[in-house]
C-alpha cells in the first residue's frame, strides 16, 4: 500500500487547515487579480463602456458584486478544501489567452472580454486549485455574464415579435396591414423596434433565473430545466406583452399604452411573469447543501512534496501566461501601421456620369468611428446612384467596421423606414459575390440600398467572416484597411425592379474601378 511521507502529509494538512497558508494564498490570489485587471484594464473598460451605454447589459454592474457575496456564502466550504496551485488553470489561461488575441485582431468584442473573464477564471485556478474551482465553480462561472453578449438576437427576435402579432391581432379580428416591422390597424400604426424585440428580458431572465437555479436547487438537473424555462418563458411572455400593448391601445383608441407608458405595462408585465416563475419554481426547493467536514486531501496541481518555491514559481508562470498576449497585440499592431486615410481616384465609366449628389435622397447610413468617408453620384439612363464608403483603418473599440451600432438604417430613424430586405447577386472582382439589399421609404420616396464589407481584399456580407479575414491580415503583418460599402438608388413605387437593375448595372460597370481604388487606398 502507497504511504505518505510525513512531510509531505504535514505538507498537506497545512493546505487544509494553517491559516497562515490560506491567507498568503488569498493575498497573493488578490494582487494577481489586481495585476490582471490593470494589464486589461482597456478590455475591462470597454464592458463597462457598453454596461454604462446600453440598459439590456446594465446587470453587468452587478454581476461580480453577487459572484463576490455567493463566495462569502460558502467561505465556509474552503476549510475542506486543499489550497494549490495547478497546471490546468496555467493551460486555460494560455487558451483564453490566445482567443483575447484573436478577439483583438479581428475586433470582436465578445471573443475577446469573454477571453478576460476567460483569463481570470485560469488565473484562479492557477493560484488556488482545482478543488478550491470545483466548489465555487457557480460563483466564478457566473462572472461569465459581465460580458455584454446577446446584441445579435435583435432582428430575430424583432421578427419573431412581429409575426406575433401580425397573427395575433388578426386572430383577435382587427385586420392588419405589415410593411417589414411597420404596422398599420384601423386605430392607427405601430411599428417594432429593438426596444419591442425583447432582447432586455431575456438577458434578465436568464442572469436572474441561472442565479435563482443555483440558490434553490442541489440537483444539476433541476437547475438546467429552470434556466430553461428562464429562456423559452420570456420569449413567449414578450410576445404576449407587444401583443397586448398594441390591443390595449386599438380598444382605448390610443388613450393608453401609445406613448412611454407602455414600457411601464411592459416591465410590470416581465415582474409578474419572472414571480410567477419563481413561486412556481420554488416548489422544488432543496435544502441548502452543507460544509463539508475538514480532512487532509492530495494537492491538486504541483504534488504533495511542492514547497513555497515551486509555488511561486507556478505563480510566475501563470502570470505570464496570461500576461503575455498585451506586448504580442502590440507588435502585431505596429506591423501594419498606416498614415491618414487618403482615397484614389475613381475611374468612371461611359454609362454612368458624374452628378451631383443632390439628385439623391437625403440619407446617411448609421456609421461611425471611421478614418474617412467618400459620397459620390452618378447619373444612369434612368435614375441617379449614389456610392458610399466609409473607410476604417488602425481600428479599435468604439472605432472599428464591425460594430453593432453600425448599420445601414437604425430602427428608430427619424425620416426612413425599412420596408423589406434581400441578398442580390452581383458580379465583381471576377466573380459573383452576394450583398445585402435594404429597401426603406419615407414621406418623400422610396430608396434600395446594396451594401457589403471590403476587408484586405475580400468582399463579404457576413459580419464574421469580416472578422475572420481581419484577424488573418493583422496576423500577416498587412494592417486592417477594410469599408463599408454601399450603392444606393431612389425609386417610386412600382419601379423596384428598374431600380435594382441600375444598381446591378452600376457595379457592373463600375465595379474593377472601384476594386482598384480600394486597393490603392489601402496601399498609401
Amino acid at each position: 500500500m502507497h504511504s505518505l511521507h510525513p512531510g509531505s502529509a504535514r505538507q498537506a494538512a497545512a493546505d487544509v487547515g494553517d491559516p497562515a497558508a490560506r491567507r498568503l494564498h488569498l493575498l497573493v490570489l488578490a494582487a494577481s487579480l489586481l495585476w490582471f485587471a490593470f494589464w486589461y484594464r482597456d478590455t475591462l473598460m470597454a464592458m463597462v463602456d457598453i454596461w454604462e451605454r446600453s440598459d439590456t447589459f446594465a446587470h453587468g454592474y452587478v454581476i461580480a458584486p453577487i459572484s463576490v457575496w455567493l463566495i462569502w456564502r460558502r467561505r465556509h466550504f474552503i476549510h475542506g478544501v486543499p489550497i494549490a496551485s495547478s497546471l490546468i488553470g496555467i493551460v486555460i489561461g494560455l487558451g483564453a489567452g490566445a482567443a483575447w488575441l484573436l478577439g483583438e485582431l479581428a475586433s470582436v468584442d465578445a471573443v475577446s472580454q469573454f477571453a478576460f473573464v476567460g483569463m481570470l477564471v485560469g488565473l484562479v485556478w492557477a493560484v488556488m486549485g482545482t478543488a478550491v474551482v470545483r466548489t465555487y465553480a457557480f460563483p466564478i462561472g457566473f462572472l461569465f455574464f459581465m460580458v455584454p453578449f446577446g446584441e445579435f438576437l435583435f432582428p430575430t427576435m424583432m421578427d419573431w415579435t412581429t409575426h406575433f402579432i401580425i397573427w395575433a391581432v388578426r386572430a383577435s379580428g382587427v385586420p392588419v396591414y405589415a410593411e417589414g416591422y411597420n404596422l398599420v390597424i384601423p386605430s392607427g400604426r405601430w411599428q417594432v423596434v429593438e426596444g419591442c424585440s425583447g432582447v432586455r428580458y431575456l438577458m434578465a431572465s436568464i442572469v436572474v433565473g441561472s442565479l435563482y437555479a443555483y440558490l434553490n436547487y442541489r440537483s444539476t438537473q433541476k437547475r438546467l430545466l429552470f434556466v430553461v424555462a428562464s429562456i423559452i418563458v420570456p420569449i413567449f411572455a414578450n410576445w404576449l406583452r407587444a401583443y397586448g400593448i398594441v390591443m390595449l391601445g386599438h380598444l382605448s383608441s390610443n388613450k393608453l399604452a401609445a406613448g412611454a407608458d407602455h414600457l411601464v405595462y411592459g416591465w410590470v408585465f416581465f415582474g409578474i411573469i419572472i414571480m410567477a416563475l419563481f413561486w412556481i419554481g420554488s416548489r422544488w426547493q432543496e435544502d441548502e447543501e452543507l460544509a463539508p467536514v475538514s480532512t487532509s486531501h492530495a494537492l491538486d496541481g504541483t504534488g504533495p512534496e511542492a514547497g513555497t518555491s515551486s509555488r511561486f514559481a507556478m505563480l510566475a508562470v501563470a502570470l505570464a501566461a496570461v500576461s503575455l498576449w498585451n506586448p504580442l497585440l502590440a507588435y502585431l499592431d505596429r506591423q501594419g501601421e498606416h498614415g491618414p486615410v487618403q482615397f484614389a481616384q475613381l475611374a468612371s465609366h461611359a454609362n454612368f456620369a458624374p452628378a451631383d449628389v443632390a439628385l439623391l435622397p437625403v440619407w446617411s447610413p448609421s456609421y461611425s468611428g471611421m478614418r474617412s468617408e467618400y459620397r459620390a453620384a452618378w447619373s444612369g439612363a434612368d435614375r441617379p446612384v449614389g456610392l458610399y464608403i466609409a473607410y476604417y483603418r488602425d481600428q479599435k473599440p468604439g472605432e472599428e467596421l464591425i460594430n453593432s451600432e453600425n448599420r445601414v438604417l437604425i430602427s428608430k430613424d427619424p425620416v426612413w423606414t425599412r420596408t423589406a430586405s434581400g441578398s442580390p447577386l452581383v458580379k465583381l472582382d471576377g466573380d459573383e459575390q452576394t450583398w445585402a439589399s435594404l429597401e426603406m421609404v419615407s414621406a418623400h420616396g422610396r430608396m434600395i440600398v446594396w451594401s457589403a464589407y471590403w476587408v484586405g481584399g475580400r468582399w463579404t456580407t457576413s459580419d464574421y467572416l469580416a472578422k475572420v479575414y481581419l484577424a488573418l491580415a493583422k496576423l500577416r503583418g498587412e494592417g486592417d484597411d477594410s469599408a463599408a460599402v454601399m450603392v444606393y438608388a431612389p425609386y417610386v413605387e412600382g419601379e423596384h425592379d428598374a431600380a435594382a437593375t441600375t444598381l446591378e448595372r452600376f457595379v457592373a460597370d463600375m465595379g474593377d474601378s472601384l476594386v482598384a481604388m480600394l486597393a490603392l487606398t489601402s496601399a498609401r
